[in-house]
């Protein structure tokens, strides 16, 4: 049994050996890449050499379970500190920085412009970094970037300006989180027109200010107008027919899996005259039965088939949306065009299998199954769409939605064209 001294310096050299770890799996990482980069370019010369790196990072994806774009980041953060910060570098190998900081410190060396800049920010990092949490450590390295280097200024926020974007995460629970990076003064200047025109709502809105913020940053910018729907947008939702009609609240999903949409949203949507509805049947467990096309492009029905039963791209760490890949043959034309020979593939792992880097089969309509090179193989497992039990059937007097109307209709054509 430890005494209470011997817990707290047990807990500070597990974190120093987490830390050591990383340093190590990203040296291991590093090698991998440079050898099959030289590998390659022994071969075929430096695009060969390209290829073969693409290669082996999808292959650490699906070994490390982590997306490809995150390998990537993670392996030129290790490259840029090994390379310029060897004080960092040698630090976060030791045990003595833990991974977070040494992020934190190669996001600070890359707003640097100078060399020397950056050879100064090494020797000092190091100490300081050692006592402090991250975010204290994230605003030392900030005002030290700026004392440092004040008249590079204006290209920093150049660069930074150019990287500026806008992302979408869901949270669960039928909400999205939407983050923009846009210049500081206009940040602040949408902030106060959306503060100004939240506090100028009538005094009776039930709101809070938070709220009337949010749905007015959305009503903006869908065109809403006295509780219309605003801009016309094509959003995939697949949902049980009976939390459709009201008899359960099993909940829909998005196309691509990325979010629950709860059952009233989806029935509140769908009483607008405009909505399209599908029918896609199932099985009892909610797997997409098959369908077949004769020629080797697959049509758009089809298309939207796989679309819909795979949600994303097929190779197991990409959350590329199935709309936006390719659709590929498990087992190369002439092979048959059917849904149990196709998937939606994500253009560089596309590109991977077709060259021979990495093997694909689709044992069962589906499942995918990815061979790298160094023959492990890894599974992508069928996501079966939302399915709810009827249960007994409820005294209902008007139902939500008329499964036998116009739209429902155009459904049962659809898909008995398909």
């Amino acid at each position: 049994m430890l005494d209470d001294q011997q817990t707290i310096e047990q807990i500070v050299m597990r974190r120093e050996a987490v830390a050591a770890l990383d340093a190590a799996e990203a040296q291991d990482v590093l090698d991998y890449v440079d050898r099959a980069r030289v590998a390659g370019e022994r071969v075929g010369g430096k695009a060969q050499g390209r290829r073969r790196v693409d290669a082996a990072v999808h292959e650490l994806s699906l070994a490390m379970v982590l997306p490809v774009p995150t390998v990537e980041r993670q392996i030129a953060m290790a490259r840029r500190v090994r390379s310029v910060l060897p004080s960092v570098w040698q630090a976060w190998v030791d045990g003595q920085l833990s991974t977070q900081r040494v992020h934190a410190i190669d996001k600070a060396a890359r707003r640097l412009v100078d060399a020397e800049s950056v050879a100064a920010l090494d020797l000092d990092a190091v100490d300081t970094a050692a006592c402090m949490t991250v975010r204290q450590l994230s605003e030392w390295l900030d005002r030290w970037v700026e004392h440092t280097e004040p008249d590079a200024s204006r290209a920093r926020h150049e660069k930074a300006h150019a990287d500026r974007g806008v992302r979408a995460r869901a949270l669960g629970d039928g909400m999205t989180r939407i983050t923009a990076d846009v210049a500081a003064t206009d940040g602040a200047a949408v902030m106060q027109r959306l503060t100004g025109t939240a506090h100028a709502l009538p005094a009776g809105d039930p709101r809070t200010l938070d709220q009337a913020r949010a749905d007015l940053m959305v009503d903006t910018l869908l065109g809403r107008r006295d509780g219309g729907l605003g801009y016309r947008a094509v959003i995939g939702i697949t949902v049980p027919l009976s939390s459709l009609m009201g008899f359960s609240d099993q909940p829909g999903e998005l196309s691509d899996r990325s979010a629950t949409i709860p059952a009233q949203v989806v029935r509140a949507a769908m009483a607008d005259p405009k909505s399209l509805l599908y029918r896609l049947v199932t099985d009892d467990i909610g797997n997409l039965m098959s369908v077949q096309w004769l020629g080797r492009c697959a049509p758009t029905k089809l298309d939207q088939i796989l679309d819909f039963r795979d949600g994303t791209s097929v190779f197991p760490t990409s959350t590329v949306p199935a709309r936006l890949c390719d659709d590929d043959h498990s087992e190369p034309w002439p092979a048959e065009t059917s849904a149990a020979n196709m998937g939606p593939v994500n253009r560089r792992a596309h590109r991977l299998k077709t060259e021979g880097l990495i093997g694909l089969r689709q044992p069962r309509p589906g499942t995918f199954e990815w061979t790298t090179s160094t023959g492990h193989t890894y599974t992508r497992h069928p996501q079966p769409l939302p399915i709810a039990d009827w249960g007994p059937t409820p005294a209902v007097t008007e139902l939500p939605v008329d499964p036998w109307g116009d739209e429902f209709a155009e459904m049962l054509e659809w898909f008995d064209a398909a």
